[in-house]
């Protein structure tokens, strides 16, 4: 398949291209920087014609940033009918465990590492580089997540070349939306509140993205990864979906994941091995304050707690905090 990586320098203040570039799958490219006014509708039209083989348009954040730009700037390149994949939005589902990549920053808008400053094109070659690197590192993926990742990120005419790429990697057409529903049980299965579960599976189907990103963090969850803030700010969708599959509590009793993961003493166990809270302070019930602040925090409640020195403070504030970094990643 012929690609084109195409990126843009946008000037901060003025919201005009001052430079562009392109490179093909081939090599080849196209570079125009210092842009005047008078020379930009000419560097764009020049800029359709390179892109004129390729089957599939290619940048990171293009989407959301690029593609935007070069609409406002000439709406009428042939180019923005065609297919276009975002290395951005696809590396947290490549790199779950890492989802910034060593090309991509750590944090805020996760643009593309640079060597070089206002180099538009180094950083296409970039893109193209991490596209490879996700192409190698989704082949490797669980069946279940990229059938479900297949489904999820191809819903909508505008998606086409996701739904490509995702035809090309899994050798399969895109999915039924029984096949994906039912991938999605299989994946949300011990790792979410079950009856949520169910609920948001019998509904994926307008989740899209944020359901995408949900499945690829809960592939890693446990470990030290985080959901990227972009994505948190970009699809604050998928934050919600992560607190109600696991951050909030089902009263089912049937729910094993809930009754063990939205248990204080559980928590107390998995985190500091101790067997029970202290028996003092106690509250004026009888049972133990340690336990009925920590209960009262992992539930989402403010809570001022008073107690006497050396009489397990730390622990107050700590399970909870630390319950909730291991269910959403916070």
């Amino acid at each position: 398949m012929h690609y084109v990586a195409l990126d843009l320098e946008v000037g901060k203040r003025t919201e005009r291209i001052n430079a562009l570039a392109a490179v093909d799958s081939d090599g080849r490219s196209l570079v125009r920087t210092k842009l005047r006014q008078r020379e930009l509708d000419g560097a764009l039209h020049e800029l359709d014609d390179f892109a004129e083989p390729a089957e599939i348009i290619l940048g990171h954040n293009l989407i959301y940033f690029d593609l935007p730009h070069l609409r406002a700037a000439a709406p009428d390149l042939r180019l923005l009918d065609r297919p276009a994949l975002d290395t951005l939005m696809l590396s947290p589902l490549a790199f779950p465990k890492n989802p910034y990549h060593r090309l991509v920053k750590h944090y805020q808008d996760g643009d593309l590492v640079r060597e070089r400053r206002n180099d538009p094109e180094h950083d296409a070659r970039l893109a193209l580089t991490l596209f490879e690197d996700e192409r190698t590192a989704l082949a490797k993926a669980d069946a279940d997540l990229l059938l479900a990742w297949h489904w999820l990120t191809s819903c909508g005419s505008d998606l086409v070349a996701f739904d490509a790429l995702f035809r090309a990697l899994r050798s399969s057409p895109r999915p039924s939306d029984r096949q994906a529903r039912d991938a999605i049980d299989r994946l949300l299965a011990g790792k979410a509140c079950a009856n949520r579960g169910d609920a948001i599976a019998s509904g994926a189907g307008e989740k899209g993205w944020p359901l995408a990103y949900v499945l690829a963090w809960l592939s890693v969850a446990g470990g030290n990864s985080v959901m990227p803030p972009w994505v948190r700010h970009q699809f604050p969708e998928a934050g919600k979906l992560l607190a109600e599959l696991r951050d909030r509590a089902c009263t089912a009793s049937n729910c094993g994941w809930c009754r063990e993961m939205h248990d204080a003493g559980s928590e107390l166990r998995r985190w500091f091995g101790f067997d029970d809270f202290r028996d003092e302070p106690a509250m004026p019930d009888g049972g133990s304050m340690q336990r009925a602040i920590v209960e009262r925090a992992m539930a989402g409640e403010h809570v001022l707690g008073l107690l006497p020195t050396g009489s397990g403070k730390s622990l107050c504030y700590q399970v909870p905090a630390l319950s909730r970094y291991h269910k959403t990643g916070r």
